[in-house]
C-alpha cells in the first residue's frame, strides 16, 4: 500500500491527519526547521523538596537537542550557531523557528525571560528567524508570561507554546510525579488563549498503569481545550531517569509497542482536523535510551499510522463526538 511521506520528506497533501510540517509551508511557503537551544531556564520540578528530583521520566538532559552534545550550556549564539550548521548541512534547511527546548522555558521573571528571547531572535542580525516556539510546564506560565510570549507574536513572529501534559489523568500524573494535575494544565491553556499565540500538549503513550483507552481519554481531553497542536511520545525510559531505575528493579514494564500506530490512530481520530500534528513518536538518542532497545523508525511510523487510517477508512477527526 502507498502511503504519504513523513513531513520530514516533503508536502503530504493526501494525508489523513493534519501535519505540522505542511501547515508551516503553506503559512511559510518552504519547509521550516526548528533551531533546539538550552536559554538556562532550568527546571523548578527539580528542586530538593519540591519535585523529588522532577518527573519519572525525564532525561539527565531534558531533551535538549541531540545536535547541542555536551556543548548545550555555551551561551546562545554559539547554540543557534551550531543548530544552523547541522541543519544546513543535512537538509539544506532555509527557514526557521528559535526553539526554546530544555527544561521549563518560562521559569524566570518576565524581564529576563524578555532579554533572553530577544538575544536569541537578534542572531544573525534579527531577520533570520520566522517564528518563536518555547517548551514548558503549565504551572511555570502566568498572565504576564502569556502577554509577553504574544507581544513576539504581535511583532510578526509564528510563536508556539507547548506545555507538557503528558496525561489527562491526575492519578498517572502523581504516579510520573509531574507536580501538577490536570486543572493546572487547564489554567494554563485559558492563559495562553491571546492573539497570536498557538498552544500545544505533549502526551506520552505507554506511561505505566495506562490502558489504551486512557491514552485516548488522554488525547480527547486535550482536543476539548481547543489546542492547536498535539505531540505523541511513546515512552522511553532514558538512562539515570527514576522510571528506568523501576524497570531495572523490575517494578514496571513496557508496553507492547507493536500496538503503536493502532493507538496514535485511535488518538488522531478524536482530535479536531484543525489540530496541527506536530510528532507522532518519541526522539531520543541511542545513548541516553535504556529501553526500549528497538525503537520506532520516524519514517516507517508515519507510513504505519497512515496506513492504518486508510486500512479504517478514518482520518484525524472522525470520532470526534463519539464518546
Amino acid at each position: 500500500m502507498q502511503v504519504a511521506r513523513p513531513p520530514e520528506f516533503g508536502h503530504t497533501e493526501a494525508s489523513r491527519f493534519n501535519r505540522h510540517a505542511d501547515r508551516l509551508r503553506e503559512r511559510h511557503g518552504e519547509r521550516v526547521w526548528r533551531v533546539g537551544v538550552d536559554g538556562g531556564f532550568s527546571c523548578p520540578h527539580r528542586i530538593a523538596g519540591r519535585g523529588a528530583g522532577g518527573c519519572t521520566y525525564c532525561a539527565p538532559s531534558a531533551g535538549a537537542a541531540t545536535y547541542l552534545g555536551a556543548g548545550a550550556r555555551e551561551n546562545l549564539d554559539s547554540q543557534i550557531e551550531r543548530g544552523l550548521s547541522f541543519l544546513r548541512r543535512r537538509y539544506a534547511a532555509r527557514a526557521f523557528f528559535l526553539y526554546f527546548q530544555a527544561y521549563s522555558s518560562t521559569n524566570a521573571p518576565p524581564e529576563r525571560l524578555r532579554a533572553v528571547y530577544e538575544e536569541g531572535l537578534a542572531h544573525g542580525g534579527g531577520a533570520l528567524f520566522r517564528g518563536l516556539v518555547v517548551s514548558t510546564r503549565p504551572d511555570c506560565v502566568d498572565e504576564e508570561k502569556a502577554e509577553l510570549l504574544a507581544s513576539f507574536a504581535a511583532g510578526g513572529l509564528e510563536v508556539w507554546v507547548e506545555l507538557g501534559l503528558q496525561s489527562a489523568h491526575d492519578r498517572t500524573l502523581a504516579r510520573i510525579r509531574r507536580g501538577h494535575d490536570f486543572a493546572a494544565f487547564e489554567r494554563a491553556r485559558r492563559r495562553l488563549e491571546l492573539p497570536g499565540l498557538r498552544t500545544a500538549a505533549h502526551l506520552i503513550l505507554g506511561l505505566p498503569g495506562e490502558s489504551r483507552s486512557d491514552m485516548v481519554a488522554s488525547a480527547r481531553a486535550a482536543a476539548e481545550l481547543g489546542l492547536e497542536g498535539v505531540k505523541f511520545h511513546d515512552l522511553q525510559l532514558a538512562r539515570g531517569s527514576a522510571l528506568a531505575a523501576e524497570y531495572l528493579a523490575g517494578e514496571i514494564s513496557l508496553w507492547d509497542r507493536r500496538s503503536l500506530p493502532a493507538v496514535v490512530a485511535d488518538c488522531l481520530e478524536v482530535l479536531p482536523p484543525e489540530c496541527e500534528v506536530i510528532r507522532l513518536c518519541a526522539d531520543m538518542p541511542a545513548g541516553e535510551r535504556l529501553a526500549p532497545r528497538f525503537v520506532a523508525d520516524k519514517t516507517k511510523m508515519y507510513e504505519a499510522v497512515e496506513a492504518e487510517l486508510v486500512s479504517r477508512g478514518t482520518r484525524q477527526g472522525s470520532a470526534r463526538g463519539r464518546g
